[in-house]
């Protein structure tokens, strides 16, 4: 016997923990007391993408009593669970991602991950990762046993798994959970969404991601979902960071936010997002949003201590004016129409901006430690306004790095190249040892 399996089982499950999930199942074929070891690790994870690589799950093809991925998947997992809910073990993490694991998942099968949940919440499960995937249109629904996960600290869904509106009628008691991710799935009402997460007071990181809703039709609901249009969010006191992508109208009523994120959807005209305080938040990043200068204008002025702000991918008006006594770090990349930009940011380190327009950038006031990068992506036959562009920096000494994507650079590279034949000279010092 080696030296290592004979320590004591809380060391061992502490290796096992710093370990792959692919790595660690590994383990359980190197001897039987590394098998017992295995069987009573707390964390149960069993990802597609590497679980057939487990070696005592490594079965050959050729075998004609060969079981179905799905079918060694769940005789995997629910082994894994009995063995430690029977033993009054805890289950600290139960992450399952069945996107490869079979081509299609009748619904008759849905009940074993009921049952996986409900010996997981029993068995005082901290981290909860559900991915499902999306077959014949069908989803998931979310079992009302996970309320009893009162242990609960970290929950994940993401994929075809849906909120059914039977939780509004129960009164849902998730006080440990601080970190909650909401990844493409369906609600039947959007309240329902809103329901679920006030009821849990102490989240302090919030991720919504495309979420879905659907109206009640004979049509299978994935055919007739759309993007959940609207989000309202009250007393999450706790709440420091959130992650918003795909709702076109967001208020959260929570006063310790630190940092924000928004993505709103390339076809919206619009888009509301109301904070119920901005006096702590620190990061700010708003991507595909319209009209994104407005918004700043009337916010900036509320968000005083605002160290980082990042645009991408937002429609601005010509002229934008960027002010923050705190802000350290700025980036703009593919913002539309834009010609001219102001900025007043004593202590500002760091200016980033990327895109196909060359905009006036000035600075008003700067730090001895301002560094400013630029990429620019032109059209091969304008990069003679690129020496323009770089005489709108002001002062032009920030400057520090320049990246110039050229399109279509075969045809400037030949072009460039046949005109040095007839001595004429593209650089900048026009000096003889050009070409």
């Amino acid at each position: 016997m080696d030296r290592i399996s004979i320590l004591p089982k809380t060391i061992l499950h502490d290796i096992l923990g710093r370990l792959p999930d692919k790595d660690a199942a590994k383990t359980s074929v190197l001897s039987k007391s590394w098998s017992e070891t295995w069987f009573s690790f707390p964390i149960v994870a069993a990802l597609s993408k590497d679980f057939f690589y487990i070696p005592e799950l490594s079965l050959s093809s050729e075998d004609p009593l060969l079981l179905s991925e799905l079918d060694i998947f769940i005789e995997y997992v629910s082994k894994r669970l009995r063995r430690l809910h029977d033993q009054g073990l805890a289950v600290k993490e139960l992450k399952l991602d069945m996107e490869d694991v079979c081509d299609s998942m009748p619904v008759s099968q849905s009940h074993h991950i009921d049952k996986w949940i409900q010996m997981a919440s029993e068995s005082g499960v901290e981290v909860l990762q559900l991915h499902v995937p999306i077959i014949n249109d069908q989803f998931y629904n979310l079992p009302l046993c996970l309320a009893e996960a009162k242990s609960l600290t970290k929950l994940v869904l993401s994929g075809g798994i849906r909120l059914d509106p039977v939780f509004l009628n129960h009164s849902l008691k998730f006080f440990s959970v601080r970190t909650l991710l909401f990844h493409f799935i369906l609600v039947g009402d959007e309240r329902v969404m809103e329901h679920f997460i006030s009821h849990c007071p102490l989240v302090e990181n919030l991720t919504l991601i495309h979420c879905l809703g659907y109206k009640p039709s004979s049509v299978p609901p994935g055919s007739r979902a759309y993007l959940v249009k609207s989000l309202s969010l009250h007393g999450l006191q706790k709440l420091k960071q959130v992650d918003v992508q795909g709702i076109g109208e967001v208020y959260i009523d929570a006063q310790n936010i630190e940092n924000l994120s928004y993505h709103g959807t390339i076809v919206d005209a619009s888009f509301k997002l109301n904070l119920g305080s901005y006096k702590n938040l620190r990061r700010l990043s708003l991507c595909f949003v319209r009209r994104a200068d407005m918004w700043l204008h009337e916010r900036l002025p509320k968000i005083p201590f605002l160290e980082s702000l990042m645009l991408k991918d937002c429609s601005l008006c010509e002229r934008i004016n960027i002010s923050g006594s705190q802000l350290k770090f700025l980036e703009l990349t593919n913002c539309s129409n834009l010609k001219e930009i102001n900025i007043d940011a004593p202590n500002l380190l760091s200016c980033e901006y990327s895109g196909k327009d060359e905009p006036i950038i000035s600075f008003r006031r700067i730090s001895n430690q301002l560094e400013v990068n630029a990429r620019i992506l032109m059209n091969h036959q304008d990069v003679d306004r690129l020496r323009q562009f770089i005489q709108n920096i002001k002062p032009q000494e920030v400057l520090t790095s320049l990246s110039l994507f050229v399109i279509h650079q075969h045809s400037y590279f030949y072009e460039m190249l046949m005109g040095s034949k007839k001595g004429e000279c593209y650089c900048f010092s026009r000096g003889p040892e050009c070409w």
